[in-house]
């Protein structure tokens, strides 16, 4: 647990308050898709950091630090010769996420996802050594997203735990997905009763739709 000043305390696996606290219930998943998680240094203690809650259900996703001061970038399995990453982040130069794109012959697609603020993500996407280089695909547009607990000034802008969704279901069995789906639901709605954003800490039923 975390004590943030004049705040209460806040789990560090799941970001809510000890009393609402969803780890024990949260599942462990295991995808085909390699995900990585590149991490600005003040993001990691958040309670609202999506990506951690993300590393926290999907066995082998690496959270990767950036911007320690004194420490350098170490790119970790991003170096992996087996794996194919793609940046999943809506940059100017980015192509629309092709689910039909094959990786070259004795490779897999991975998923890079950045965690941070919309700014320090765009700035990350640019500076971290060796993500500039690789290929970067971005979404098509959907529908709102419902991780409301942050202002989001870009629309966008994702959570890193709803962009991983929507590139994953384009890649994974629904089945596992929907998993991941159905417990981000359940801390977004707890987060934000919260917050005194929602009523109820119960998954609203239009998020089921």
């Amino acid at each position: 647990m975390v004590q943030r000043s004049r705040r209460k305390t806040r789990c560090l696996g799941c970001g809510l308050t000890p009393e609402t606290c969803l780890c024990a219930a949260l599942p462990r998943v295991r995808l085909a898709t390699p995900v990585a998680i590149v991490q600005h240094n003040r993001e990691r203690f958040k309670p609202t950091s999506t990506g951690r809650l993300l590393a926290r259900m999907v066995e082998g996703a690496a959270v990767i630090p950036f911007g320690i001061r004194g420490l350098p970038f170490e790119p970790g399995p991003l170096l992996d010769p087996s794996i194919e990453w793609l940046l999943l982040f809506p940059r100017k130069d980015a192509a629309e996420f092709d689910p039909r794109r094959r990786p070259s012959e004795g490779r897999r697609l991975g998923l890079i996802l950045l965690d941070g603020t919309w700014s320090q993500c765009a700035r990350m996407s640019h500076r971290v050594p060796g993500i500039s280089r690789l290929p970067c695909v971005a979404l098509p547009a959907g529908g709102p997203p419902i991780w409301t607990v942050r202002t989001q000034h870009d629309e966008r802008g994702r959570s890193t735990f709803e962009a991983a969704l929507l590139g994953l279901q384009r890649l994974e069995d629904a089945g596992a997905v929907s998993v991941l789906r159905e417990a981000f639901a359940q801390v977004t709605a707890r987060m934000l009763h919260l917050k005194g954003k929602l009523r109820s800490p119960e998954v609203p039923a239009a998020w089921r739709v």
